[in-house]
């Protein structure tokens, strides 16, 4: 009896990622000395599946997001031959593909370093490919995510679509994104409900695994989403 609720106890791979979103602590305890590979092949074949799945109702924000940055260029005095306009916005079709091939492993491997120093700042012991293992469970709300865009790019009128900023979940949502400065947009998109969720569940992954205080795990989130932040802001801040 013992013995088969031991086995009972370790969930699966499928039951981790979806259990993750409900009850994070529960999940990383009993996962903690997995391995992260499988984890990262079944959201990526998931995130892949929802993105060709989805692609038709979410190509009004990426149309709409390429010609924000059309407009920003020119404003800038480098405008984009009107020649490689065409070339370039169908680039930017595939490049929303590979968002969903490239999302998970990419960032198993950079969100999950930023994990790792954050636990060392939050005094948490724990290996980076644990690290890995939190920054890629902790990465699920950003595959659902994708099913909200397209939920509302099914409702939306694709005229009235200014950039991927109309479907954020958060204050992204409020601004103009041809106006505001791309370090602030940059900043904005990072705060939205699937960005929080995921923060929330680093916290808690950092504190079981590390086996520290949750308020140490909060800590050791944070310094990992300004790290995140900061990448994505001072690229924008330079360019």
């Amino acid at each position: 009896m013992n013995e088969g609720m031991a086995v009972s106890s370790k969930g699966s791979v499928f039951e981790d990622v979806l259990e993750v979103l409900w009850a994070p602590a529960k999940v990383f305890d009993r996962s903690r000395a997995k391995g992260v590979g499988m984890y990262i092949l079944v959201l990526t074949a998931v995130t892949l599946v929802i993105v060709l799945a989805t692609k038709g109702l979410i190509q009004p924000y990426v149309d709409a997001n390429f010609d924000v940055q059309m407009q920003q260029m020119a404003a800038r005095g480098t405008p984009m031959p009107a020649e490689a306009v065409a070339a370039a916005q169908k680039f930017a079709g595939y490049g929303f593909i590979a968002t969903g091939v490239l999302m998970i492993p990419v960032g198993a491997v950079l969100t999950g370093l930023l994990v790792w120093i954050g636990g060392k700042v939050a005094s948490a012991p724990f290996t980076f490919g644990q690290g890995m293992l939190i920054a890629t469970l902790a990465s699920v709300p950003r595959v659902l995510s994708f099913i909200a865009t397209a939920v509302q790019g099914a409702m939306a009128d694709p005229q009235s679509i200014r950039s991927f900023s109309d479907a954020a979940l958060g204050v992204a949502r409020f601004v103009d994104p041809v106006s505001t400065s791309p370090a602030l947009m940059a900043l904005l998109a990072n705060l939205d409900v699937f960005n929080i969720w995921q923060l929330l569940i680093i916290a808690i992954g950092i504190s079981v695994v590390g086996r520290v205080e949750r308020s140490a795990g909060f800590v050791g989130s944070l310094v990992a989403w300004g790290l995140g932040v900061a990448l994505t802001v001072v690229p924008a801040l330079v360019a």
